[in-house]
């Protein structure tokens, strides 16, 4: 059970919207998300320590105090940490200043493990719209900002995926380029004029599971999209890019992709990339031997696709998969070996 004295911030829930067409910029407002049903490309929690890193007026964070295991928490910057929140988890919700004046607000998730500081992650996202089109951009890495292209997150349109913060988003089959203000106040839209190619990552997947999330990030950091519903593939900037993370589901089972050992995605200009990833799936594994006997568990094994994509949580259908052991030097295994069950 959480409690907390802090009194709830209404949070605007009228966004800015701006055309694509010309250059503009579009206001955006913070909504808060107190139950956090979206998947981020990167989630993270961070200690709460000294405080929240986020600016305000002349200070860099606001700060929190410790009553044993209950934490309390300034929520309006002015030094006294009026909130209390206590049990396992939390929500709280920050007051602070855009650079023109507004008041915006900054919402932080926190939990507590047995025996373990405080920790949290973000628990709102900036909001506006381009063309109608709704953009959110949260602060996944923690540091009171929201211009951290390629670590910072963002979901575009009604999707529950983000991608990673990226200068250039699809609105419709159109690019436009973004610039985000440091404190998420704002954004500037404008035409994107660069070349562009065409990103396929539906056509070549091989897998009985649904394709939840393709999260592909440019190496230099800049760009960024989730390529998953794009069933004839999706315009992107002509560039080098990896598969960095995504999700598969099969009725209640999901399973997470991560880039593992993936191989770098090529688009070039005026061309179409097609992507062969997904099954059939390869395993590597970790043993123990100890004279004649060897031993391993479900917990030491990788799952890795076509492309090097690596699948966490990831349970095959049907009987249980064969691994072959064999030493390094050896021409053939030694042994062959089931997991019992469905594993």
């Amino acid at each position: 059970m959480t409690t907390s004295s802090a009194c709830v911030l209404f949070l605007l829930t009228i966004c800015g919207s701006a055309s694509a067409a010309d250059g503009t910029t579009v206001p955006l407002e913070p909504k808060a998300y107190r139950t956090f049903e979206l998947l981020l490309p990167q989630e993270r929690f961070a200690e709460v320590g000294a405080g929240f890193a986020v600016p305000h007026g002349g200070s860099e964070r606001f700060t929190t105090t410790l009553e044993g295991d209950r934490l309390r928490v300034d929520l309006d910057g002015d030094g006294t940490c009026e909130a209390l929140v206590e049990g396992e988890t939390g929500f709280v919700t920050l007051a602070r200043t855009a650079t023109d004046g507004r008041s915006l607000a900054y919402s932080a998730r926190l939990k507590r493990e047995p025996g373990e500081p405080w920790t949290y992650s973000c628990g709102s996202a900036m909001v506006g719209q381009i063309d109608g089109v709704a953009i959110q951009v949260f602060d996944q890495n923690l540091n009171g900002r929201f211009d951290d292209y390629g670590v910072d997150a963002m979901i575009v349109g009604k999707s529950i995926v983000a991608s990673y913060l990226s200068k250039v988003v699809a609105i419709g089959d159109r690019l436009v380029s973004i610039e985000v203000a440091a404190d998420g106040s704002s954004l500037d839209v404008a035409p994107f004029t660069g070349a562009t190619g065409t990103l396929d990552l539906r056509s070549g997947f091989t897998c009985k599971a649904k394709l939840d999330a393709a999260i592909v990030r440019s190496t230099d950091g800049a760009y960024s999209f989730d390529a998953a519903r794009a069933k004839a593939g999706m315009k992107v900037p002509a560039g080098e890019y990896r598969l960095e993370a995504g999700r598969i589901v099969l009725g209640e089972s999901r399973a997470t992709v991560r880039a593992g050992h993936a191989k770098p995605l090529v688009v070039a200009a005026d061309a179409k990339l097609e992507v062969a990833w997904g099954g059939p799936v390869t395993a590597e594994f970790a043993a123990q031997r100890d004279g004649d006997q060897i031993g391993f568990t479900p917990w030491d094994i990788w799952y890795y696709g076509r492309l090097g994509e690596e699948y966490v949580d990831f349970m095959p259908l049907g009987a249980s998969p064969t691994f072959a052991i064999k030493p390094r030097t050896a021409p053939e295994p030694i042994l062959w070996v089931k997991f019992p069950g469905n594993c």
